[in-house]
């Protein structure tokens, strides 16, 4: 019987890994270097709130895993609605 796991096929796979670069300060790193800017100065202003923030590596688990995948993998829409849940998950009133 086949497996119903879905895998990418190792052409998607290359064409992401392709698409977003592979290091340096090129790509997926600079990439990366902005979003954790941007979630740093998310979590500083919930600290100014006296608000203790999760981690940053907790933030970007829980806003752009979750952002990036649905871009990637699905056709679902990225709207400002199911964003703001994934916030106030992450950082409830």
């Amino acid at each position: 019987m086949p497996s119903t796991r879905c895998r990418p096929s190792p052409d998607t796979l290359a064409l992401v890994r392709a698409t977003i670069g592979t290091g340096g300060e090129q790509g997926a790193a600079a990439c990366r270097g902005e979003r954790q800017r941007q979630l740093e100065a998310i979590l500083e202003r919930e600290q100014a709130r006296d608000v203790q923030p999760p981690t940053l590596e907790h933030t970007t688990d829980a806003i752009l895993a979750p952002l990036y995948y649905r871009a990637v993998f699905t056709n679902l829409p990225l709207t400002p609605e199911w964003t703001r849940t994934l916030v106030s998950h992450l950082l409830p009133d």
